[in-house]
């Protein structure tokens, strides 16, 4: 077996192996002085040639080789330093980095829930001066914001039908390229969700199979619309369950947090109190309008006499006519006096057809219709209702109307009614007076109004009395309902005018109203 010559090897830091050890008798892989090592070189440069030339066996059979040192035996503690130096860095790196994203993390948690919360503050102060004729469109752009902000697919609020057996869609917002929903909501399609709503129970989900096997019928349902999440805020009115605001995602999952479904119920309580609001100002003006009706009625039902006649006289007219024409048809006489009697029928007809008219418009209960009025005109058709019951009463009316009046914004049988309910009340005030006359004037005011007096000479109104007279059922007439002028002063206001009563300094009391002027031109019937 060829067994190889051993090495005798030393590194120029003194570092040596076995064999370099036991020729030198020095501690194997010690470190040498430098001028240990620089003689040991000196020394084997001279000393091996000679071994070799006195001893052949030297050459076969030993080898002393002088090898310079690798960079790891010169260089390895700065290697090792340097590797650890570049590891500690790295992990200090890597921890820096850590707490970098988690700190970026936890500010975009802080930013949404901030502009989420600016949201929610936003929508609450522009709904608290909402008018109800203006909720819906505050509400569709409500919808809009948060379905923005939260990147949904539909914002929505569902409503419960008349008759509890469905909901119907009232206010929408869909993200673009996104179709709307269908018809009404058939609730036996969604039994779970619905019993959840009713007992004012929020309904969310972000995948459907968090749904429990409760909602099997509702997962299957949301599945056919193609929902992925949902959260169903309850809106409710007086304890009760009025409807729900509806957030859903079609295209991808949407997580909602604890957090956030805690701000969306202050949205769902912004949006419910809005229409309650708007539900209540629709059945005031319901209501309002019911009474402002009845008034009307009670207020014709004192004209009975004065309606009478203004209807006797053109009926009179047109049976006198009639009685003539046929006694003159029966002598024979020229077509020509005949045709002129009819002319005198149809114009009695006509008289008589344009009282039943007005009678029937201030009957008829319909909604508000304000248009430019000539309030002069306007005028002069009341007082021909109540001229016959005035001089009955022994009452003179005297009309003041300013030439060139400007027109007015306003409803022609409201301000017909006010017109009359401040004509009846003078005709009322006199019934003791010895001087019975009333006067009705119109003029520009200073300020750019229409104003409209009406003056009587009763015994005026006690200075006590004069803040209470426009108070609902406050009344001196014996058979009074004290609703009058409290209808006549709303429905003023209505129009952006305002009514007022003061004493006349010669006895008896004066009611005035002002009415904005209108920029159009008032039609040929109005």
């Amino acid at each position: 077996m060829y067994n190889p010559p051993p090495r005798a090897t030393m590194s120029v830091t003194g570092m040596c192996n076995r064999t370099t050890s036991t020729m030198t008798g020095g501690a194997r892989r010690r470190p040498l002085r430098a001028g240990v090592i620089a003689g040991l070189v000196a020394l084997f440069s001279i000393v091996i040639p000679v071994l070799v030339a006195a001893d052949d066996s030297l050459s076969s059979r030993r080898q002393v080789l002088l090898l310079s040192a690798s960079l790891w035996e010169a260089y390895r503690w700065h290697i090792v330093a340097v590797v650890g130096l570049i590891g500690a860095q790295g992990v200090l790196i890597g921890a820096l980095l850590l707490q970098h994203r988690r700190r970026r993390r936890a500010e975009t948690v802080v930013r949404e829930r901030l502009d989420l919360e600016t949201l929610v503050s936003d929508l609450s102060a522009t709904f608290v001066d909402l008018r109800g004729a203006e909720v819906d469109e505050g509400i569709a752009r409500g919808l809009r914001r948060v379905g923005e902000h939260l990147g949904l697919d539909n914002a929505l609020i569902l409503e419960f039908s008349a008759d509890d057996r469905a909901m119907h869609l009232t206010h929408l917002w869909t993200a673009p390229g996104v179709p709307p929903p269908g018809p009404p909501m058939d609730l036996a399609r969604f039994p779970w969700s619905v019993e959840r709503v009713r007992r004012g129970e929020i309904v969310r989900f972000s995948a459907l199979d968090e749904l429990p096997d409760a909602a099997a019928v509702d997962r299957e349902a949301f599945a056919a619309l193609g929902i992925k999440s949902v959260v169903g805020i309850p809106l409710a009115a007086a304890g009760t369950a009025m409807g729900v605001l509806t957030l859903s995602t079609l295209r991808r999952a949407q997580e909602w947090s604890n957090d956030l479904v805690q701000r969306l119920e202050f949205v769902g309580g912004i949006f419910s109190s809005a229409l309650l609001r708007q539900r209540g100002e629709i059945e005031l003006r319901k209501l309002r309008r019911d009474l402002t009706h009845v008034g009307r009625v009670a207020t014709m039902g004192e004209l009975t006499a004065s309606i009478a006649h203004e209807l006797n006289q053109p009926l009179t007219a047109i049976l006198s006519n009639a009685q003539v024409a046929e006694r003159l048809i029966d002598s024979g006489v020229d077509a020509k006096d005949i045709r002129e009697i009819v002319s005198d029928i149809v114009a009695d007809d006509k008289r008589a057809i344009d009282v039943i008219n007005r009678l029937r418009a201030l009957f008829k209960k319909d909604d508000t219709n304000q248009r430019p009025l000539d309030v002069n005109a306007l005028i002069q058709d009341v007082v021909s209702l109540v001229r016959s019951d005035a001089t009955t009463r022994g009452v003179s009316i005297d009309l003041e109307l300013a030439a060139g009046l400007p027109v007015v914004l306003a409803d022609r049988i409201q301000l017909q009614q006010v017109v009359l309910n401040l004509i009846m009340n003078g005709l009322d005030a006199m019934r003791t007076s010895d001087d019975r006359r009333l006067a009705i004037a119109t003029r520009v005011s200073a300020d750019g109004v229409v104003r409209v007096s009406v003056s009587d000479r009763g015994s005026g109104i006690a200075e006590c009395e004069l803040p209470l007279v426009f108070e609902p059922f406050y009344t001196t007439k014996p058979q009074g309902l004290g609703m009058g002028l409290s209808i006549a002063r709303s429905l003023v206001e209505a129009h952006g005018g305002r009514l007022w009563a003061q004493n006349n300094s010669n006895g008896g009391a004066t009611f005035s109203f002002t009415l904005p002027l209108s920029k159009e031109r008032p039609s040929s019937s109005g």
